[in-house]
Order: structure tokens, then C-alpha cells, then sequence
């Protein structure tokens, strides 16, 4: 994440949690970034040649598409002026991970070689809840080359349970002791 995109989205949570819009200003600026992470909108916002009156039509355009708060509408007219709509995305993520902290939540990315059953999932976020002290939001996909077991992300740190992971070390230790 760019210390640039840090720097607006620490600004706009600051002036979003003074104005006490915290949490409809998070999802407003997800909306936007969702619009400019589509690939073909990307490719326009981070094209340094677009003159300044196009990058102000695009950011209108968008404003007045996704029915922004007056906050919103100023802090994309700013990022148009300045050339930094392209950061739109990480400013997005930066601030949810601010907004994050201070609703006491982490995002957990639970990978399972198979669909997880509500029991199962329910579980693992029970698990996460206690050792974080947070309260987990999911985030559940599954991966196939796991070939079975689990591997859950949370802050940075990685719980691998999966069968890969175990058939690895295995190994491993396997060959290790073929030299002895």
C-alpha cells in the first residue's frame, strides 16, 4: 500500500469520524473504488496523459453516477485535481483497515480445500474471536490444491492446517533422515 493512498485515507477518516459519517462515508467510498478497480476505468484513471478537464468530467461522472455525500463528491474532485483517482482501491482498503480498528473487527481469510459447513466455519470464527479479542468478519474461499485441511490469515499471520502443508513436511523430515 503506497504511503500516498495512506495519507488520504487517514485525512478522509479523520474528517468522516468528525462529522459522525464514519461507517456511510466507509461504504460510499467502497462503492467508488469498486467502479475504479473495473479494469477498463483503471486503465483511464492511470493514464498520466488524460488533461485535468477530463479526469474533472470522470470524476462528476462518478459522483453524480453513484449519488455521493457532499464529503465524498469534495474528496474525489481533490484526488481528480491532484491525479490520484487511480489510488481510489488502496485508499479504500486502507481505510477499511482503519475503520476496522476502531469498530474492534479483523478480517480473517479462511482457504479450505472444500466448502466449509456452517458448523465448521462457525467454529473456526469462534476460535479467531477468542485469540484475537476481535470480532471476525470471514472471508471464506476455496482452494483445491490445499487437498484438504485449512489455512487461516489473520493480521499478517498464517494458521496452515492444510494437508499440503503437512504432506510437505513430511517429506521433508522424510528426506532428511534418508541421509542418516
Amino acid at each position: 500500500m503506497s504511503a500516498v493512498a495512506g495519507r488520504y485515507a487517514k485525512a478522509l477518516f479523520a474528517l468522516a469520524k468528525e462529522a459522525g459519517t464514519l461507517p456511510s462515508t466507509a461504504d460510499e467510498l467502497a462503492r467508488v473504488a469498486a467502479q475504479a478497480s473495473q479494469p477498463s476505468v483503471a486503465a483511464v484513471l492511470g493514464n498520466p496523459l488524460l488533461p485535468a478537464s477530463r479526469r474533472a468530467e470522470i470524476a462528476q461522472l462518478l459522483v453524480r453516477e453513484l449519488a455521493l455525500s457532499d464529503l465524498l463528491t469534495r474528496f474525489v474532485g481533490l484526488l481528480a485535481d491532484h491525479q490520484r483517482l487511480q489510488i481510489l482501491p488502496a485508499i479504500h482498503a486502507y481505510v477499511q483497515r482503519l475503520l476496522d480498528q476502531e469498530l474492534g473487527r479483523v478480517r480473517v481469510s479462511i482457504r479450505s480445500a472444500a466448502g466449509l459447513q456452517a458448523q465448521q466455519e462457525g467454529d473456526l470464527v469462534a476460535a479467531f474471536t477468542t485469540l484475537t479479542g476481535k470480532q471476525v468478519i470471514p472471508q471464506v474461499s476455496v482452494d483445491p490444491e490445499l487437498l484438504g485441511g485449512v489455512v487461516v490469515e489473520v493480521e499478517g499471520k498464517v494458521y496452515d492446517g492444510s494437508v499440503r502443508t503437512q504432506l510437505d513436511r513430511l517429506a521433508k523430515e522424510l528426506a532428511g533422515t534418508a541421509g542418516v
